[in-house]
Protein backbone atom coordinates (compact mmCIF):
# COMPACT_ATOMS: atom_id res chain seq x y z
CA UNK A 1 0.00 0.00 0.00
CA UNK A 2 1.48 3.42 -0.83
CA UNK A 3 1.88 6.29 1.54
CA UNK A 4 -0.65 7.47 3.01
CA UNK A 5 -0.59 10.68 2.05
CA UNK A 6 -0.10 9.85 -1.70
CA UNK A 7 -3.11 6.88 -1.97
CA UNK A 8 -4.39 6.35 -5.37
CA UNK A 9 -8.26 5.35 -5.75
CA UNK A 10 -9.31 3.16 -8.73
CA UNK A 11 -12.66 3.03 -10.12
CA UNK A 12 -13.85 0.50 -12.34
CA UNK A 13 -17.24 1.41 -14.28
CA UNK A 14 -16.01 5.25 -13.84
CA UNK A 15 -18.12 6.08 -16.67
CA UNK A 16 -21.23 5.85 -15.16
CA UNK A 17 -23.41 8.87 -14.31
CA UNK A 18 -22.74 8.81 -10.92
CA UNK A 19 -19.11 9.14 -10.91
CA UNK A 20 -18.65 13.39 -10.49
CA UNK A 21 -20.87 13.19 -7.51
CA UNK A 22 -18.24 10.34 -6.22
CA UNK A 23 -15.40 12.28 -7.19
CA UNK A 24 -16.55 15.20 -5.35
CA UNK A 25 -17.06 13.27 -2.24
CA UNK A 26 -13.77 11.87 -2.34
CA UNK A 27 -12.34 15.45 -3.67
CA UNK A 28 -13.85 17.13 -0.30
CA UNK A 29 -12.25 13.77 1.90
CA UNK A 30 -8.82 14.02 0.10
CA UNK A 31 -6.96 15.23 2.53
CA UNK A 32 -8.45 12.58 5.09
CA UNK A 33 -7.99 10.15 2.87
CA UNK A 34 -4.66 11.26 1.70
CA UNK A 35 -5.83 11.13 -1.68
CA UNK A 36 -3.73 12.13 -4.77
CA UNK A 37 -4.60 10.31 -7.68
CA UNK A 38 -7.94 8.74 -8.66
CA UNK A 39 -8.16 6.87 -11.80
CA UNK A 40 -11.53 6.01 -14.09
CA UNK A 41 -11.59 2.48 -16.12
CA UNK A 42 -14.41 1.92 -18.35
CA UNK A 43 -15.12 0.14 -21.16
CA UNK A 44 -17.06 2.55 -22.98
CA UNK A 45 -14.78 5.00 -23.73
CA UNK A 46 -16.10 7.53 -25.30
CA UNK A 47 -18.79 7.95 -22.30
CA UNK A 48 -14.93 7.48 -20.03
CA UNK A 49 -13.59 10.95 -21.45
CA UNK A 50 -17.26 12.99 -20.97
CA UNK A 51 -17.23 11.27 -17.72
CA UNK A 52 -13.62 12.31 -16.93
CA UNK A 53 -13.40 15.91 -17.98
CA UNK A 54 -16.80 16.47 -15.60
CA UNK A 55 -14.85 15.10 -12.75
CA UNK A 56 -11.79 17.36 -13.57
CA UNK A 57 -14.53 20.22 -13.57
CA UNK A 58 -15.90 19.45 -10.18
CA UNK A 59 -11.88 19.46 -8.93
CA UNK A 60 -11.61 22.69 -10.07
CA UNK A 61 -14.74 24.25 -9.58
CA UNK A 62 -14.04 22.69 -5.36
CA UNK A 63 -10.41 23.68 -5.44
CA UNK A 64 -7.87 20.61 -4.07
CA UNK A 65 -5.16 19.03 -6.03
CA UNK A 66 -7.17 15.57 -6.63
CA UNK A 67 -5.45 14.16 -9.95
CA UNK A 68 -8.44 12.51 -12.23
CA UNK A 69 -7.10 10.68 -14.62
CA UNK A 70 -8.80 7.77 -17.34
CA UNK A 71 -7.38 4.72 -18.76
CA UNK A 72 -8.45 2.22 -21.44
CA UNK A 73 -7.16 -0.68 -19.10
CA UNK A 74 -8.51 -1.94 -15.76
CA UNK A 75 -4.87 -2.93 -15.04
CA UNK A 76 -3.72 0.17 -15.47
CA UNK A 77 -6.29 1.49 -13.53
CA UNK A 78 -6.07 -1.12 -10.27
CA UNK A 79 -2.25 -1.43 -10.29
CA UNK A 80 -0.99 -0.19 -6.72
CA UNK A 81 -4.52 1.35 -5.85
CA UNK A 82 -5.13 1.56 -2.27
CA UNK A 83 -8.77 1.55 -2.66
CA UNK A 84 -11.05 0.23 -5.73
CA UNK A 85 -14.41 0.86 -6.35
CA UNK A 86 -16.40 -1.23 -8.24
CA UNK A 87 -19.54 0.08 -10.09
CA UNK A 88 -20.09 -1.86 -13.16
CA UNK A 89 -23.70 -2.38 -15.01
CA UNK A 90 -22.74 -5.66 -17.38
CA UNK A 91 -25.03 -5.43 -20.06
CA UNK A 92 -25.99 -2.36 -19.84
CA UNK A 93 -29.11 -0.06 -18.89
CA UNK A 94 -30.90 -2.12 -21.62
CA UNK A 95 -30.17 -5.37 -19.74
CA UNK A 96 -32.04 -3.99 -16.80
CA UNK A 97 -34.52 -2.70 -18.49
CA UNK A 98 -35.20 -6.15 -20.21
CA UNK A 99 -34.83 -7.98 -17.04
CA UNK A 100 -37.39 -6.18 -14.91
CA UNK A 101 -40.02 -6.32 -17.76
CA UNK A 102 -39.91 -10.30 -18.07
CA UNK A 103 -40.11 -10.31 -14.59
CA UNK A 104 -43.17 -8.37 -14.62
CA UNK A 105 -44.32 -10.18 -17.35
CA UNK A 106 -43.89 -13.50 -15.52
CA UNK A 107 -46.20 -12.02 -12.35
CA UNK A 108 -43.59 -10.28 -9.98
CA UNK A 109 -42.09 -6.90 -9.63
CA UNK A 110 -39.16 -5.92 -11.85
CA UNK A 111 -36.55 -4.43 -9.49
CA UNK A 112 -32.49 -4.59 -10.73
CA UNK A 113 -31.41 -6.43 -7.00
CA UNK A 114 -34.73 -8.68 -5.87
CA UNK A 115 -36.38 -11.79 -8.22
CA UNK A 116 -35.82 -12.56 -10.67
CA UNK A 117 -34.59 -9.59 -12.59
CA UNK A 118 -32.59 -9.46 -9.62
CA UNK A 119 -30.86 -13.00 -10.29
CA UNK A 120 -30.37 -12.18 -13.92
CA UNK A 121 -28.77 -9.56 -13.44
CA UNK A 122 -26.54 -11.39 -10.65
CA UNK A 123 -25.69 -13.72 -13.27
CA UNK A 124 -24.36 -11.48 -15.82
CA UNK A 125 -22.17 -9.55 -13.09
CA UNK A 126 -20.44 -12.04 -10.60
CA UNK A 127 -18.50 -13.39 -13.40
CA UNK A 128 -17.07 -10.01 -14.66
CA UNK A 129 -16.83 -8.74 -10.90
CA UNK A 130 -15.07 -12.04 -10.31
CA UNK A 131 -12.20 -11.05 -13.04
CA UNK A 132 -11.47 -7.74 -11.74
CA UNK A 133 -11.36 -8.91 -7.88
CA UNK A 134 -8.49 -11.39 -9.51
CA UNK A 135 -6.93 -8.10 -11.00
CA UNK A 136 -7.14 -6.64 -7.38
CA UNK A 137 -5.53 -9.70 -5.88
CA UNK A 138 -2.89 -9.78 -8.38
CA UNK A 139 -1.42 -6.09 -8.57
CA UNK A 140 -3.18 -4.32 -5.38
CA UNK A 141 -3.07 -7.44 -2.89
CA UNK A 142 -3.66 -4.87 0.03
CA UNK A 143 -6.27 -2.73 -1.40
CA UNK A 144 -9.82 -2.74 -0.18
CA UNK A 145 -12.29 -3.29 -2.81
CA UNK A 146 -15.38 -1.08 -2.21
CA UNK A 147 -18.08 -2.48 -3.90
CA UNK A 148 -21.25 -0.66 -5.60
CA UNK A 149 -22.26 -3.21 -8.23
CA UNK A 150 -26.25 -4.48 -7.82
CA UNK A 151 -27.07 -6.76 -6.58
CA UNK A 152 -24.91 -5.20 -3.60
CA UNK A 153 -24.56 -7.84 -0.91
CA UNK A 154 -24.42 -10.93 -3.47
CA UNK A 155 -21.49 -9.14 -5.23
CA UNK A 156 -19.37 -8.73 -2.42
CA UNK A 157 -20.43 -11.84 -1.45
CA UNK A 158 -19.30 -13.76 -4.27
CA UNK A 159 -16.44 -11.96 -4.26
CA UNK A 160 -15.59 -12.84 -0.97
CA UNK A 161 -16.34 -16.49 -0.85
CA UNK A 162 -14.33 -16.71 -4.18
CA UNK A 163 -11.33 -14.62 -4.32
CA UNK A 164 -8.71 -13.59 -1.43
CA UNK A 165 -9.43 -9.46 -2.29
CA UNK A 166 -10.22 -7.61 0.40
CA UNK A 167 -14.12 -6.43 0.02
CA UNK A 168 -16.52 -4.35 1.40
CA UNK A 169 -20.30 -3.97 0.24
CA UNK A 170 -22.02 -0.18 0.32
CA UNK A 171 -25.60 1.43 -0.65
CA UNK A 172 -26.54 4.28 0.12
CA UNK A 173 -30.31 3.53 0.45
CA UNK A 174 -29.05 3.20 4.74
CA UNK A 175 -27.52 7.10 4.49
CA UNK A 176 -30.31 8.46 2.97
CA UNK A 177 -32.95 6.68 5.53
CA UNK A 178 -31.31 8.38 8.21
CA UNK A 179 -31.20 11.59 6.43
CA UNK A 180 -34.67 11.66 5.91
CA UNK A 181 -35.42 10.63 9.38
CA UNK A 182 -32.72 13.38 10.63
CA UNK A 183 -35.16 16.15 8.64
CA UNK A 184 -38.64 14.28 9.73
CA UNK A 185 -37.20 15.43 13.44
CA UNK A 186 -36.46 18.95 12.36
CA UNK A 187 -32.86 18.37 13.80
CA UNK A 188 -29.13 18.56 12.33
CA UNK A 189 -27.05 15.54 11.28
CA UNK A 190 -25.21 15.75 14.14
CA UNK A 191 -28.13 15.26 17.27
CA UNK A 192 -29.35 12.23 15.85
CA UNK A 193 -27.68 8.65 16.31
CA UNK A 194 -29.99 5.63 14.80
CA UNK A 195 -29.13 1.94 15.56
CA UNK A 196 -29.16 0.20 11.92
CA UNK A 197 -29.25 -4.01 11.34
CA UNK A 198 -29.14 -4.84 8.19
CA UNK A 199 -26.67 -5.17 4.86
CA UNK A 200 -26.84 -2.89 1.93
CA UNK A 201 -30.76 -3.19 0.73
CA UNK A 202 -32.40 -5.02 3.39
CA UNK A 203 -32.00 -3.43 6.44
CA UNK A 204 -34.01 -1.23 9.70
CA UNK A 205 -33.54 1.37 12.01
CA UNK A 206 -34.33 -0.17 15.11
CA UNK A 207 -34.03 3.04 17.55
CA UNK A 208 -33.22 6.55 17.11
CA UNK A 209 -31.82 8.84 19.74
CA UNK A 210 -32.24 12.58 19.37
CA UNK A 211 -29.42 14.73 21.59
CA UNK A 212 -29.39 11.64 23.65
CA UNK A 213 -33.07 10.93 24.28
CA UNK A 214 -34.50 7.70 22.97
CA UNK A 215 -37.44 9.22 20.46
CA UNK A 216 -37.99 5.56 18.78
CA UNK A 217 -41.42 5.43 20.35
CA UNK A 218 -42.51 9.01 19.52
CA UNK A 219 -41.09 8.55 15.71
CA UNK A 220 -43.30 5.34 15.35
CA UNK A 221 -46.63 7.01 17.36
CA UNK A 222 -46.15 9.66 14.66
CA UNK A 223 -47.87 9.16 11.51
CA UNK A 224 -46.55 13.19 9.66
CA UNK A 225 -42.84 11.87 10.52
CA UNK A 226 -43.16 8.39 9.33
CA UNK A 227 -45.12 10.08 6.07
CA UNK A 228 -41.91 11.96 5.75
CA UNK A 229 -39.61 8.61 5.80
CA UNK A 230 -39.80 7.92 2.16
CA UNK A 231 -40.49 9.94 -1.28
CA UNK A 232 -43.96 7.95 -1.85
CA UNK A 233 -46.09 5.92 0.80
CA UNK A 234 -44.62 2.70 0.56
CA UNK A 235 -45.22 0.68 3.85
CA UNK A 236 -48.60 0.84 6.06
CA UNK A 237 -48.00 2.62 9.32
CA UNK A 238 -49.63 -0.26 11.72
CA UNK A 239 -47.01 -3.08 9.64
CA UNK A 240 -43.86 -0.27 11.26
CA UNK A 241 -45.26 -0.14 14.52
CA UNK A 242 -45.81 -4.05 14.70
CA UNK A 243 -42.42 -4.63 13.76
CA UNK A 244 -40.89 -1.98 16.14
CA UNK A 245 -38.13 -1.20 12.91
CA UNK A 246 -38.43 1.29 10.18
CA UNK A 247 -37.35 -0.63 7.09
CA UNK A 248 -35.53 1.21 4.07
CA UNK A 249 -37.24 1.62 0.56
CA UNK A 250 -36.10 -1.88 -1.07
CA UNK A 251 -37.70 -3.71 1.76
CA UNK A 252 -40.72 -2.08 -0.33
CA UNK A 253 -40.55 -5.43 -2.99
CA UNK A 254 -40.20 -8.09 -0.16
CA UNK A 255 -43.48 -6.46 2.15
CA UNK A 256 -45.48 -4.94 -0.49
CA UNK A 257 -44.42 -7.41 -3.54
CA UNK A 258 -47.93 -7.43 -4.50
CA UNK A 259 -48.93 -3.92 -4.86
CA UNK A 260 -45.29 -2.86 -6.51
CA UNK A 261 -46.32 -5.83 -9.02
CA UNK A 262 -49.48 -3.36 -10.06
CA UNK A 263 -47.99 -0.24 -9.33
CA UNK A 264 -45.36 -1.40 -12.94
CA UNK A 265 -47.95 -2.96 -14.76
CA UNK A 266 -50.08 -0.11 -14.11
CA UNK A 267 -47.25 2.52 -15.22
CA UNK A 268 -46.37 -0.07 -17.76
CA UNK A 269 -42.61 0.30 -17.19
CA UNK A 270 -39.88 -0.57 -14.37
CA UNK A 271 -37.36 1.68 -13.28
CA UNK A 272 -34.54 0.49 -15.83
CA UNK A 273 -37.11 1.11 -18.56
CA UNK A 274 -37.00 4.96 -17.16
CA UNK A 275 -33.84 5.49 -16.77
CA UNK A 276 -33.03 4.25 -20.56
CA UNK A 277 -35.89 5.95 -22.32
CA UNK A 278 -34.32 8.67 -20.17
CA UNK A 279 -31.20 8.21 -21.32
CA UNK A 280 -32.23 8.26 -25.18
CA UNK A 281 -33.63 11.43 -24.82
CA UNK A 282 -30.61 12.69 -22.83
CA UNK A 283 -28.36 11.66 -25.90
CA UNK A 284 -26.93 13.88 -28.32
CA UNK A 285 -28.56 13.68 -32.00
Amino acid sequence: MSNPTDRKIAMIGGGGVRTPLVIFGINEAAAALGAREMVLYDPDQERLKVIAALGRAVVAKEGGGLIIRETASVEDAVEGADFVLNSVRVGGIASRAADELAAIKHGYPGQETTGPAGAAMALRTVPVALDHARVVERLAPSAWIVNFTNPAGLITQAISTHTKARVVGICDTPTELLHRITLALGARHDEVVCDYVGLNHLGWVRRIRLRGEDVTDRVLDDDTILSQLYTAPLFDFAMIRALRLIPTEYLFFYYSRRRALENQKRQGSSRGTEVEQLNHSCSPP
